[in-house]
């Protein structure tokens, strides 16, 4: 028979497989305990014990609110006081903070900025270097004199005797006559004569002929702020080996005279026209200098005469005197008998050129002796209209005469020899009578 039936367990059965609850989840109190062990042991089935209540959480103080305000605020200074010692640089070394939190005055002034590399300077460019003048020819002798010119290297050449005291005079002379022109450009050039760029310096020395780089400055600087000085010494000096000066005659040549007018032309602001512009003619030419002194090697070296005409389209009118004038074809006579006056048909009282092709609203006046003969050709290039006045024979009244025509330049040209003459400058002055 079997020992047990199913839910129930009897004594003397194997070991009890009850699971045993602990004591303290059995009883609560000693009653209970009482009447529970009054119960059979076999017919008990233990209940269960009632849940446990927790006990109610005792109730939270409240913290005053002030306190974190308070800890903030300590909190944000001591963060910018911080950052305001950072910003001032002030943390050095090693540490927590980088070493002492404040830097000595030691410590600030060596932490001076690291030097800036200095910037590699540019190049320099080299200065264009000035062009050098030809050396002139020296054959290793002084030459001889002749009627009072000097014959060298087949050549004839008039001595300069000037002096600082003429220039001035003329100068001064050039300045009143701008002060006569108001509201008028005026500009002053000298060319120096042949002897200046043919002989070489003993030679002129041994003569005793004064320097014409002198004379001409002299007169350039006791020219007035009202006068432009054009000075062609240099350009003239870096062309002494081309046909610039007739060999045989007082004048210059129309290459000479072209290097002046370029001259001028850049004082002036004025266009330069290409020498190629013009039509040439040459003729072979023996000048004053040998019918003076009848040598005859300069009658053996004869010189070429280059007539340059224009060739833009323009209208010539020619006076004896500056009083009546008459139309021609042309500014230059082709007449081969008529030597150095082919230019300009020689020394008339006035000529004057109108360019037809032009429009640039101004006109020139050229006060001149025979040098200019061979430069004003090329002046008629370059503006409206030019007034080619000699003053040994122009009889009007030139300030008058200027104002009539409109002019708005003028320019007071002479040689060398002209300009420290004083019979010259009487001439020049009855201009203004």
């Amino acid at each position: 028979m079997a020992k047990h039936m199913a839910g129930k367990h009897y004594r003397g059965d194997a070991p009890e497989q009850r699971t045993r609850r602990p004591a303290q989840a059995l009883v609560q109190d000693e009653p209970a305990r009482t009447y529970i062990d009054a119960l059979p042991k076999d017919d008990f089935e233990p209940e269960e014990p009632p849940a446990r209540r927790r006990p109610a959480p005792a109730p939270k103080k409240r913290r005053s609110p002030v306190i974190p305000i308070v800890i903030f605020l300590i909190a944000a200074a001591l963060g910018i006081f911080v950052y305001i010692l950072w910003s001032l640089g002030m943390f050095g070394g090693t540490g927590i903070l980088g070493g002492s939190l404040l830097a000595t005055p030691e410590a600030v002034s060596s932490a001076s900025p690291a030097p800036t590399a200095e910037p590699t300077p540019s190049p320099t460019p080299s200065p264009t270097p000035e062009p050098t003048p030809p050396a002139i020819y020296d054959d290793g002798t002084e030459g001889y004199m002749s009627s009072g010119i000097c014959i060298y290297n087949n050549k004839g050449f008039e001595l300069f005797y000037g002096d600082d005291s003429m220039a001035a005079t003329y100068a001064e002379m050039i300045n009143d006559f701008a002060d006569m022109l108001p509201g008028i450009q005026v500009y002053n050039m000298v060319a120096p004569n042949h002897s200046e760029f043919g002989l070489p310096a003993r030679v002129r020395e041994y003569y005793g002929e004064s320097s014409q780089r002198e004379n001409t400055a002299a007169i350039y600087e006791n020219l007035s702020d009202s006068v432009t000085a054009v000075d062609v010494y240099d350009i003239l000096n870096l062309h002494n080996n081309e046909n610039i000066y007739f060999g045989t005659d007082t004048h210059w040549a129309p290459l000479g005279a072209y290097y002046a007018y370029t001259e001028f032309c850049e004082a002036a602001g004025a266009e330069p026209a290409a020498l190629e512009s013009f039509d040439k003619t040459s003729y072979d030419f023996t000048g004053y200098l040998a019918y003076a002194t009848g040598e005859e090697v300069l009658y053996e070296n004869p010189d070429t005469l280059d007539i340059y005409d224009p060739t833009f389209d323009y209208t010539c009118e020619m006076s004896y005197d500056g009083l009546s004038f008459y139309e021609t074809d042309s500014m230059n006579t082709h007449d081969e008998s008529a030597g150095y006056s082919m230019y300009l048909s020689g020394d008339m009282g006035c000529v004057r050129v109108t360019n037809n092709t032009l429009s640039t609203g101004r006109r020139l006046l050229i006060v001149k002796d025979s040098y200019g003969n061979a430069m004003a050709p090329f002046l008629t290039a370059s503006f409206d209209e030019v007034h080619v006045v000699d003053f040994r024979y122009f009889e009007d009244n030139l300030p008058d005469y200027c104002e009539s025509q409109g002019i708005t330049d003028v320019l007071f040209f002479n040689n060398e020899m002209s300009a420290n003459t004083s019979d010259q400058h009487d001439a020049m002055r009855a201009l203004f009578d």
